[in-house]
């Protein structure tokens, strides 16, 4: 009897979370009929105080006057919460085909298989291209073990290539370095790490590392070759890389920037920036940033709106990139 008893309330409790929601409450005979096909034999009064009962011990459970009966209120996610993360795995490159269907199927057991049925009608992006390395969530792990206990990885590096008229993926390098973090940008996951060689950072494609070995070799102290002591600053570190480009330096970057590429440049730089008229269409800002190729990019991006004015290497990159363009449209043609 007490094992029956204990059947019915965890049943109950199950058909509560994945049957019932605001839209889709179910009444005591609605619950005694489902238990009854369960082969739980239950009365309406038991269901009365089992519902009291779990209210009683923290579940959010709810009643409603119409359509009459009981739902589950609260749950870890809200459907808007929900549907971005699907939105944001149906879209992200790096997760694989397989991946963002088990991952989807995983966030559908958080709530009603009601609720659950309309995150399947989210599209994500469509045409999105998306990985195929599988093993990319196992690269991930070792990774975070690597960084979290600062130890040196090696790992095979991997590029695209043509082959026969086909592109295939092919290993092309090995890497020894010491990493400090993993970081998504523009969709795509990076690791940031130290070649031991060079005193600065330098950033691998997350879905281009196969084999990761986690060496007993410590990683490289910050504080050898960056202005961080023992902790990686994420956030002032991606305030200044422009598409995870790396560069020979960082400096303060003087730009002159036409009005109409304000809101472009809150978006890079945030709101925080001191901008000083030149006149009623033109004004300067002063940011810190790494002179890299990602850069002169984001500067050619916005059509002319802006202009680099400081350190004169980044000017002199712009004029050789545009160059550059131009000549191959010269020999094109």
């Amino acid at each position: 009897m007490a094992g029956s008893q204990k059947q019915k309330f965890l049943a109950l409790l199950q058909i509560l979370y994945e049957q019932t929601d605001e839209s889709h409450p179910l009444s005591a005979p609605q619950l005694i009929e489902i238990l009854a096909a369960k082969g739980i034999q239950c009365e309406r009064k038991a269901i009365y105080r089992d519902v009291e009962s779990l209210v009683d011990f923290g579940f959010d459970i709810l009643q409603s006057t119409y359509p009459q009966g009981y739902f589950w209120g609260r749950r870890l996610f809200e459907m808007p919460e929900l549907r971005l993360l699907v939105d944001s795995i149906k879209s992200s490159e790096f997760i694989t085909e397989k991946k963002t269907d088990e991952m989807i199927d995983k966030l559908r057991h958080l709530t009603s298989i009601y609720q659950g049925s309309e995150l399947d009608r989210i599209k994500g992006i469509a045409g999105r291209p998306k990985n195929r390395n599988e093993g990319i969530f196992y690269t991930i792990d070792s990774l975070h073990y690597a960084i979290q206990n600062k130890r040196k990885v090696h790992f095979s590096y991997y590029r695209h290539m043509i082959r026969g008229g086909r592109i295939v993926s092919q290993k092309s390098h090995e890497f020894t370095v010491s990493p400090y973090a993993l970081i998504w940008n523009d969709g795509k996951y990076y690791l940031v790490a130290n070649y031991d060689k060079y005193d600065n950072f330098s950033h691998y494609r997350i879905d281009r590392i196969r084999q990761v070995d986690v060496l007993s070799e410590s990683s490289r102290p910050l504080s050898q070759f960056s202005r961080y002591d023992e902790i990686f600053d994420e956030n002032d570190y991606l305030g200044g890389v422009f598409g995870m480009y790396a560069g020979s330096y960082e400096d303060y970057v003087y730009l002159r920037c036409s009005s109409e590429c304000l809101e472009h440049l809150i978006d890079r730089f945030g709101q925080d920036i001191t901008c000083e008229a030149c006149d009623d269409r033109f004004f300067t800002v002063r940011v810190k940033a790494v002179v890299s190729e990602g850069l002169v990019s984001w500067i050619l991006a916005q059509r002319g709106g802006v202009r680099a004015v400081y350190p004169p290497e980044l000017a002199d990159k712009v004029r050789s990139t545009l160059s550059g363009m131009l000549a191959q449209y010269d020999n094109f043609l």
